[in-house]
């Protein structure tokens, strides 16, 4: 089962809650009145191109790692269980966007590498997060969970897509 198929049947449970699909292929899922009408449980971000990812790749003067790039072809960025585990994409504005397009963004890839929570050694790239740690790969391929504070990895899967499939239940 590919990375996005998995992602969605792990959200499926909540589309009882409610389910939006964008204009631009943004999927919202999981309305969360409590907080606001506008917040979702999870927000599954719409695919880049292969010119955007050489494009964000430029921007950013990094180097992404295969498993990233064809996460990129599928969504660009995710945003799951209310802000628990996020996975940075590419932000932006464009002209004749929806109010809702404009809100519902992923983190920005660029912006966070710029201002990390601390340095990243230059043989990791940093991808996503949890309000505690964050996400990394190394050159291998193996995905770390680091703790924001302590630095100290917590965690570490083989690849992209254990990573998922472990960190999501199923």
């Amino acid at each position: 089962m590919d990375i996005l198929e998995y992602i969605l049947k792990f959200v499926n449970e909540d589309k009882k809650f409610g389910y939006k699909e964008m204009k631009n292929g943004t999927v919202l899922i999981g309305c969360v009145p409590e907080i606001s009408n506008e917040f979702w449980m999870h927000q599954i971000y719409h695919p880049l191109t292969k010119e955007e990812i050489e494009k964000l790749e430029k921007e950013t003067a990094l180097s992404f790692p295969p498993s990233y790039k064809k996460l990129l072809t599928k969504c660009n960025g995710l945003f799951l269980l209310e802000g628990q585990m996020y996975i940075y994409g590419k932000s932006y504005l464009q002209k004749g966007m929806t109010r809702e397009e404009q809100i519902y963004q992923p983190y920005d890839l660029r912006e966070e590498n710029d201002d990390p929570p601390f340095a990243i050694p230059s043989n990791l790239f940093y991808f996503g997060g949890t309000p505690k740690t964050i996400f990394v790969l190394d050159e291998k391929g193996h995905v770390l969970e680091l703790n924001r504070r302590s630095k100290r990895q917590m965690k570490k899967w083989n690849s992209f897509e254990e990573w998922i499939f472990k960190v999501l239940p199923n």
